[in-house]
């Protein structure tokens, strides 16, 4: 089975987050869910990525990297993280996973 097919008990939240694990691109994960989810409207699929864990994680990742990289301070990059945090309709991180996110790009400077 292709990964881009879904699963027989998969539905559309679950397969765009394995499609997001796996680095499927937004043109052929877009594609399935029209052609296997009938979803039409762009909004609609939009929505739906929004909800996915594997996106955010991915996305706060990049951020919180940017910020180290740049010499910034972990709480800017908590901070960062609470003001996205929930916001699109996406699973609250706790605060625990918060940090834990925020402490695996390295050590930081205090």
């Amino acid at each position: 089975m292709s990964e881009l097919e879904p699963k027989p008990d998969e539905n559309a939240l679950a397969f765009v987050e394995r499609a997001d694990a796996t680095g499927v691109s937004d043109e052929a994960i877009n594609s399935t869910l029209k052609s296997h989810f009938g979803m039409i409207e762009d909004g609609e699929i939009k929505s739906l990525k929004l909800k996915s864990s594997v996106y955010w994680d991915n996305f706060y990742l990049e951020r919180v990297k940017g910020i180290f990289e740049r010499g910034g301070s972990n709480y800017a990059a908590i901070r960062f993280i609470h003001r996205k945090n929930g916001h699109c309709g996406q699973r609250t991180l706790t605060e625990k996973e918060i940090n834990e996110l925020v402490d695996s790009v390295g050590p930081w400077q205090r």
